[in-house]
């Protein structure tokens, strides 16, 4: 119903305007030009929404690898956040590389509870800037992430993220406390203690949960503008049509 208001909105201002003004020349420049650029923003987000669906894909079919022999000692903001989680119960348990799309492969430190439950495992990479990632695994299946100091809020079945950025001590504390929410309601949580526990729910983290970073910015942000660049361009295209259409003055 909404481009059906816009389209007769649209109309009734070219009309208005043509029967106001009689400057058809240059109202149809100024409708050609809308028009041009409506139509290739519509192309370059379509584009742009098809790379990122592909790139969905790359991400599901990346796998990732336990780092062999020397290792390079980790970037010093990576450094830090490693020292801050050994404060807190957390050993290094290894590090991975994840290549996607063929591109350089993504270097993550691992750390796991040492003394603890071993039901929350921690990711440390560089994503712009350091960034710890807490997971963990509930009963029912579904991961718990809790990101410091950054990162993206998703509410799916199979995956509940957020950001807790005040302190990694907040952002562990909260984690926990969903956690045990979780718990009571699902039953106990899976235990990573090893690099091979980690590997092996990282799999299944991976095939159920990957990408839905990028859908959820295509859902909420892509798409949505590819409607109304389309919108626009239907607008402006009828609007050309009015102005070439309607007898001169």
């Amino acid at each position: 119903m909404m481009p059906i208001v816009y389209l007769v909105g649209a109309v009734a201002i070219i009309a208005a305007s043509v029967a106001r003004v009689g400057d058809f020349a240059t109202l149809f420049n100024v409708v050609v030009i809308a028009a041009s650029l409506a139509i290739v923003a519509v192309l370059f987000t379509w584009w742009r929404r098809a790379s990122l669906q592909r790139a969905i894909e790359m991400v599901r079919r990346s796998e990732s690898v336990v780092a062999k022999g020397m290792i390079e000692a980790p970037h010093a903001d990576a450094a830090g956040l490693i020292a801050a989680l050994r404060r807190l119960g957390f050993e290094i348990a290894g590090a991975t590389d994840t290549a996607v799309g063929g591109g350089e492969p993504i270097r993550t430190w691992v750390l796991t509870e040492q003394g603890g439950s071993g039901t929350t495992w921690v990711e440390v990479g560089i994503a712009g800037k350091a960034i710890a990632i807490f997971l963990s695994r509930g009963g029912d299946g579904r991961f718990l992430e809790t990101s410091f100091p950054d990162g993206a809020t998703i509410d799916h079945p199979n995956l509940f993220a957020r950001p807790i950025g005040k302190s990694v001590e907040d952002a562990l504390r909260g984690h926990r406390d969903t956690l045990a929410d979780w718990t009571a309601r699902a039953g106990p949580p899976v235990v990573v203690g090893s690099p091979e526990d980690y590997l092996r729910v990282e799999t299944e983290l991976r095939d159920r949960t990957g990408g839905l970073r990028i859908a959820e910015h295509i859902e909420q942000v892509v798409t949505p503008g590819l409607k109304r660049w389309a919108i626009s361009a239907l607008i402006a295209t009828v609007a050309f049509l009015v102005i070439v259409l309607l007898p001169g003055p």
